[in-house]
């Protein structure tokens, strides 16, 4: 019993330091902070004030400061202290700071979706662009006022003059808005690579500095010097290009805005023109988080083109008095020279535009020299997917590696808004530079501020994840995945096509498409789109009934070996060469004979030319054909690690191949036959007695 009361008394003796512990106390307490104590200690002044004052400080841990290149003094820790000390789920969304000039900081909170369990859990708390990882620990000052401790993620640096006594300049410096910002940038680094000086000489000019000492909270994005072509300044960045580089009401720092697709109105948004301005987090091949700043002009006049303009932020998170600015390395709203241009200064686009100079200097030359082109150029990011012994192996040839890359390239400018004019077209496809293959294209949301396409080549599909970046001589369209190089095999690409999803569906019955996942085995597969199926609905109501309702997994059996060669791969190409020249219905074809899992189809190239020698021209429309059932193969080639697929507009079936004879009566309906034939003999006997 003693042992216990003392084992209490102890505990409260304990709980009673603890609670009486100052900031300071506190601070040296946390094994994470063993550098900010000894920055803190190393200046009297600060150690009196957070033993005595009331003071909340959220402080960088020991391996932010570790990562940190910049002055590590009680001047950096000042900007990480508030006179207010605030839980952290309390925080208001500005707070003044302890350090001269009493700088802000800026709070964003954003749902972690966990649940709260000391009252901050359900939260991602920012300050500026630190996250907020341990929180609402309180110390009690010597003077008995309370204090509270966070600990971030990464140092919140100012935005204050460096090397200069402060007694040297006028105080507005200490704590400067967006306008002090490019007017002294030396006082703040901002020199060498990181000058602004052009950008600053372009919005003196037009006498729109008031643009940038709007008050509130604001985000600005300004032009380095070398992403400046200085020659155009005059005739292309204007009032409306610079108020293009600011979004008012909003402080957007880079790890704050986590969703790509949200959108915010620039001062570029008037009745007649309309910039809207985003922020993407794009990790680089190395895994290294790269932001870029993204304009959309989406209601253009006549000095302004619709369209996206991308620019890397080299140097961001820089806060001020009014909100928040970015040095990026373009100016936003300009177009491009040409689309080689735009592949060359994005950053994101680094290993395709190294696969084009290092493989195809033709390409590059096309580039550079055509009027009209659209590139659907993958990302770093897009690399990461592809099997690189498959991709080395193609860069080893140069004419399969040149039929990679123009694969990608299609020679006319094609915009998102085009794709979405011409969504209603049964089969939407644009031939590219690549001979004898084309982009299939899809439209999943038709919202026309921001659609969702997909683009499929050579049996690959992709999503357009930056789409429109535009050039004088065409557009570039960033896509999430390498054409060309497949990853899938032939039963997950049916299981992901959204044209091909009632095969997919019919091909489970009894695991019939099991077989199509295996890796070692091959396959060749003529597949009926959702539109041949719905026609069969239509034209064999019954028959159609009776394949999708599961009890005739027999019949689909035999009607989906129709459609397949097992243990081989035939491409477009490698079954033309299989065909010869034949006349059929007085025309002449080329036509050969397919030996399928079950049975046999004819395959047929036809020109849909009415002149010359068949054999003398490239065909231009392939069918297969069983007994008479003519089906248009409407995209070839779709590529699988295991085979492929080549997409038809009809089923290759009859009526007849559903009828059920007596061998054929699915389980259920022999017993309901059975029973029937059971019930009328019985009644029969009863009438006999």
């Amino acid at each position: 019993m003693t042992r216990k009361l003392l084992l209490a008394v102890g505990l409260l003796l304990y709980a009673s330091l603890v609670e009486s512990a100052d900031l300071l106390e506190l601070i040296a307490s946390k094994p994470a902070l063993s550098q900010v104590k000894k920055i803190i200690e190393a200046d009297d002044v600060l150690t009196s004030l957070l033993k005595s004052k009331s003071y909340m400080a959220f402080l960088p841990n020991d391996k932010a400061l570790n990562t940190y290149q910049g002055v590590k003094d009680s001047i950096l820790i000042s900007y990480h202290l508030s006179n207010l000390p605030y839980l952290v789920q309390d925080m208001p969304d500005e707070l003044n700071t302890d350090l001269a000039g009493n700088p802000r900081v800026y709070i964003s909170k954003l749902p972690s979706g966990r649940p709260s369990t000391t009252g901050w859990e359900h939260l991602h708390v920012y300050i500026n662009d630190a996250k907020v990882i341990d929180a609402n620990h309180e110390a009690i000052s010597s003077r008995g006022m309370k204090q509270m401790l966070h600990i971030v993620d990464r140092v919140i640096t100012p935005t204050v003059p460096r090397g200069i006594d402060f007694s040297q300049i006028d105080s507005i410096y200490l704590n400067p808005d967006a306008q002090k910002l490019i007017e002294k940038p030396r006082y703040y680094g901002l020199e060498g690579s990181l000058s602004i000086s052009e950008f600053e000489g372009r919005v003196n000019a037009l006498n729109l500095h008031d643009v940038y000492n709007i008050s509130g909270k604001n985000t600005f994005f300004i032009p380095v010097d070398a992403g400046i072509n200085i020659r155009d300044n005059k005739t292309i960045i204007d009032k409306q290009v610079i108020h293009g580089h600011v979004v008012p009401g909003k402080v957007l720092f880079t790890r704050t805005v986590q969703d790509s697709k949200e959108e915010f109105e620039s001062l570029a948004f008037t009745d007649n023109l309309k910039v809207f301005i985003s922020m993407e987090n794009v990790s680089s091949f190395n895994n290294e988080d790269q932001y870029y700043a993204k304009s959309k002009t989406i209601a253009s006049d006549v000095a302004h083109m619709k369209g996206t303009a991308l620019a890397r932020i080299v140097k961001g998170n820089i806060p001020i008095k009014n909100g928040v600015a970015h040095l990026i390395d373009r100016p936003l709203m300009l177009v491009a020279t040409n689309v080689l241009a735009i592949l060359q200064k994005t950053a994101q686009l680094s290993m395709f535009y190294d696969l084009i100079r290092n493989h195809d200097s033709g390409l590059i030359n096309v580039m550079t020299v055509a009027k009209s082109l659209t590139i659907f150029a993958p990302s770093n990011e897009a690399f990461k997917k592809v099997n690189n012994r498959q991709l080395e192996q193609i860069q080893l040839n140069t004419e399969n590696i040149s039929r990679l890359l123009r694969l990608h390239v299609v020679e006319r400018i094609l915009t998102t808004d085009e794709l979405m004019d011409r969504n209603r077209e049964p089969n939407l496809q644009v031939p590219t530079l690549s001979k004898g293959q084309s982009l299939y294209f899809a439209i999943n949301s038709m919202d026309p501020k921001s659609p969702v396409v997909t683009v499929e080549g050579a049996g690959v599909t992709g999503t357009l994840t930056t789409a429109n970046v535009i050039a004088r001589n065409g557009a570039v369209h960033i896509v999430d995945r390498l054409l060309g190089i497949p990853s899938q095999t032939v039963y997950e690409k049916l299981a992901t096509d959204p044209i091909l999803s009632a095969t997919f569906n019919l091909s489970q019955q009894e695991g019939w498409n099991e077989k199509l996942k295996n890796r070692d085995e091959q396959f060749t597969l003529f597949v009926p789109t959702n539109d041949a199926w719905a026609e069969i609905r239509r034209t064999m109501p019954s028959a159609y009934k009776k394949l999708f309702m599961g009890s005739f997994a027999y019949h689909v059996r035999n009607i989906l070996e129709r459609h397949m060669i097992a243990n081989s791969v035939f491409t477009l190409e490698e079954l033309l060469s299989l065909t010869t020249n034949a006349t059929v219905s007085g025309k002449n074809i080329l036509q050969g004979r397919l030996n399928m899992t079950r049975g046999k189809v004819y395959f047929q190239a036809r020109v849909t030319q009415s002149f010359g020698d068949i054999l003398g021209q490239t065909p231009s429309e392939y069918y297969t054909d069983w007994n008479g059932v003519r089906a248009k193969v409407i995209r070839p080639d779709l590529k699988c690690v295991n085979g492929v697929v080549h997409v038809i507009d009809k089923v290759m079936m009859m009526n007849r191949d559903v009828t059920v004879s007596g061998s054929a009566v699915p389980a259920a309906s022999g017993l309901a036959s059975l029973v029937a034939t059971f019930f009328t003999v019985a009644f029969a006997r009863a009438l006999h007695h």
